[in-house]
């Protein structure tokens, strides 16, 4: 279990005046299985006021406009976060996990590097079929993590928002977004249920994308449209490793595109220059003078409902 902190902005440079400004901005983690948020701050320039609410996903996403004529635009989001979760994420799985969106579709070639990955392995047929037991998921999803950092040179600038997962395979090359839609796009063709995450972790720079894959708690994918009960595991590509506690989780979804950090439309001819810097890290407990007895450390669950009642009027 760690304790981290998170210091994220973002400004926009309009270089003419635009007018009717509308955004939405997903910034600020949420409470959830595996991460219980002790405290979160949001302030916007120019100054407006704010709509919060849950998209589908469970995102918290932040809505307003801007009225009158800028120049800039800003965010600055705080927040402090107890992260705990080596035993994955408990929560809920869609089917709509299960298939792939047009920024994760899979080409002919990626099939077939797919089949390559397990060619040799007692796994091969149940991925070719996509009849993979969940039992093998976390084998499967290994041999997937390690398949693309291997294919895939990290190359910042080698694509952008609207990238799709064919071709940054293609190009065999990309960015930590690029990665993710490889990943949960291979996933899906495998029978394995995975989502796009959108986050930060420890380290100074900007935010973080990577893929969780889905395990059922009782150990089956049914062929209906049911919801399913399980816990949700990290993969990180783009640095060959899985997720730990050093991780802060901001929005997950299908694809980048339920996860985006900040997006918008405005009135007026201008170009945008964007700069974003995001630092997280880990807070150090200090010993009290006295040299008091520590307490328990008390479960994450038993955190979460300690923050809801003392910041019930912060929970969204």
């Amino acid at each position: 279990m760690k304790i981290l902190e998170i210091d994220y902005t973002t400004k926009i440079e309009f270089s003419a005046p635009v007018n009717d400004h509308y955004f939405m901005l997903r910034c600020v983690p949420s409470s959830r299985d595996g991460q219980a948020v002790i405290s979160r701050n949001l302030s916007i320039t120019p100054e407006t006021p704010l709509v919060t609410s849950r998209d589908i996903f469970g995102n918290i996403s932040y809505q307003g406009r801007i009225d009158f004529p800028h120049t800039e635009f800003a965010f600055h989001s705080t927040a402090e976060v107890i992260v705990d979760r080596k035993k994955g994420c408990r929560d809920v799985c869609y089917p709509l996990y299960k298939y792939n969106t047009p920024l994760t579709a899979a080409s002919r070639e990626m099939r077939e590097f797919l089949r390559s990955l397990f060619a040799g392995t007692p796994l091969y047929d149940d991925v070719a079929e996509k009849k993979l037991l969940p039992v093998n998921f976390p084998e499967a999803a290994e041999i997937l993590r390690q398949g693309i950092f291997r294919l895939i040179t990290y190359t910042p600038g080698s694509s952008n928002v609207k990238t799709t997962a064919q071709e940054a395979f293609s190009a065999r090359r990309g960015v930590c977004q690029d990665y993710s839609h490889i990943f949960c796009s291979l996933c899906r063709e495998a029978g394995i249920p995975s989502r796009y995450v959108a986050g930060t972790s420890k380290g100074e720079g900007s935010t973080h994308a990577w893929s969780e894959y889905f395990v059922p708690e009782n150990g089956v994918i049914p062929a209906n449209g049911a919801a399913l009960q399980g816990r949700w595991f990290g993969v990180d590509c783009t640095r060959n490793k899985n997720t730990d506690d050093t991780y802060v989780i901001l929005s997950s979804g299908r694809d980048y595109l339920d996860c985006k950090v900040d997006g918008g439309i405005f009135r007026g001819a201008a170009d945008q220059k964007m700069t974003i810097f995001v630092k997280t890290q880990e807070k150090e407990i200090q010993k009290n003078q006295e040299q008091r007895p520590v307490r328990p450390v008390k479960s994450l669950d038993d955190h979460i409902k300690d923050i809801k009642l003392k910041n019930q009027q912060q929970q969204m």
